[in-house]
Parts: C-alpha cells; sequence; structure tokens
C-alpha cells in the first residue's frame, strides 16, 4: 500500500493543475472530518481536547484549500475523485461503529469517535510524509510539516484512550486498522486511474515514462 500511494502521489505532484486538485481533495477530506466531529462530541459545548482536535482539523482544511488556490493561480471548484473520498469516509465511520457495537453490545458515541479519528491520524501519519516528499512546492512542504506535527499533538492522546476502551472490552485496535487500510486501498484503487488519465491527457511525458507500470489505468474509468 505505501509504495501505490508514494507512486501516485509522486506523478500528480509533477503536474500543478493536478496538485491543486489534490490538495483540495485533501481540504475536503479534512473538512468532512471537521463535520463529522462537530455533529458528534461536539454538538454541544465539547471538552478543551475535541475543541483542540475541531481547530486543527478546521485549520487544516482551510490551508489545503488556501494551497489549492496558490498552485492554481485562483480559487478552484475541482477535486481528483471527491466521491470515493465521501466514500472512504461514510464506510470507514459506519464499519467502525458496526464493528465497536459488536463488541460493546450498544452504541457508544464517544468510543466511536476515538476509533475513527485514531485510525484517521494513522493514515495521516503515512500520507502527509509522502506528499511532503513527492511535492516540488515549497509552500506546500512548510504547510504539510506543520499539518504533521499539529496531528501528532493530539495523536497519542486519543488512541492511547482508544486503546483502553477497546481493551475493557476485548477488542484489538488491530482489527479496526485492518479496516481502515482496506478502505483506503479502495480509495487509491479508484485514485490510480484518473491521475493516469488525465496525466496522459496533461501530456506529461516525463512523469508518464518514469512512472510506468507503478499505476495502472483500467480500460474503464468512473
Amino acid at each position: 500500500m505505501r509504495d501505490r500511494i508514494q507512486a501516485v502521489l509522486r506523478q500528480l505532484a509533477h503536474a500543478p493543475e493536478l496538485e491543486a486538485r489534490w490538495l483540495h481533495t485533501l481540504s475536503l477530506m479534512e473538512f468532512i472530518g471537521a463535520r463529522k466531529i462537530s455533529r458528534t462530541v461536539a454538538d454541544r459545548h465539547p471538552s478543551l481536547e475535541v475543541l483542540g482536535h475541531l481547530s486543527d482539523e478546521t485549520r487544516h482544511a482551510f490551508a489545503f484549500k488556501r494551497l489549492s488556490a496558490e498552485v492554481a493561480g485562483g480559487e478552484i471548484t475541482t477535486f481528483l475523485c471527491p466521491e470515493a473520498a465521501g466514500r472512504y469516509f461514510q464506510a470507514l465511520d459506519h464499519e467502525l461503529a458496526t464493528w465497536a457495537t459488536a463488541h460493546t453490545g450498544k452504541a457508544d458515541v464517544y468510543l466511536h469517535y476515538l476509533l475513527t479519528t485514531t485510525t484517521i491520524e494513522r493514515r495521516a501519519m503515512v500520507l502527509y510524509p509522502l506528499y511532503k516528499a513527492a511535492s516540488r512546492n515549497a509552500s506546500v512542504r512548510e504547510e504539510l510539516g506543520r499539518v504533521v506535527t499539529e496531528e501528532q499533538g493530539h495523536r497519542r492522546t486519543i488512541e492511547d484512550a482508544c486503546v483502553e476502551r477497546l481493551s475493557a472490552v476485548g477488542a484489538s485496535l488491530d482489527e479496526a486498522l485492518a479496516l481502515e487500510e482496506r478502505l483506503f486501498g479502495a480509495f487509491i484503487s479508484e485514485l490510480e486511474p484518473v491521475v493516469a488519465r488525465e496525466l496522459a491527457m496533461l501530456q506529461v511525458p516525463s512523469v508518464l515514462a518514469s512512472s510506468e507500470g507503478a499505476v495502472r489505468a483500467p480500460s474503464v474509468v468512473k
């Protein structure tokens, strides 16, 4: 999975048009996360920890949207696989809640928040450093460094609380992480052919030649 993520990030980073849309997609994903927090554990005035997390996710959504406009030369309205990104979040939230409820015997909104946050933060700790290494844009690399630092700031506390609650009911975080891995793999499987197709349309020969075989484009792309 790591190699596939790295390959597709390196490809899209070669084309500013695609990188701008990718940044806009990351903004969308951070926004979806922030909205989920506000509708669940922050539907009323929340704890300092939750409010800080909501603030971080909202700032990240803004930062990535601002960068997408900077890279594109103006605010854009297009994304890369926005439907797939939305499906990833919705499926992750639903499947983790179902999985947790099977262990606890009842719905636990706070545990669902901890689980979703933990698995997504783990994913971010892989995705964002790989993107930072792939991007040729100094502003993007600088912002990704800040985002990773902020994510690390609350990840440990949330993950420890998640593991403690899961251990109390005999459940393992590894199962939840495997579930997220499968769902993010499905997102990457949709992203790969779209990036390959867009690069071909933009006629970026150096990228296509250097990464031949890294991203496989099927004959039919949704």
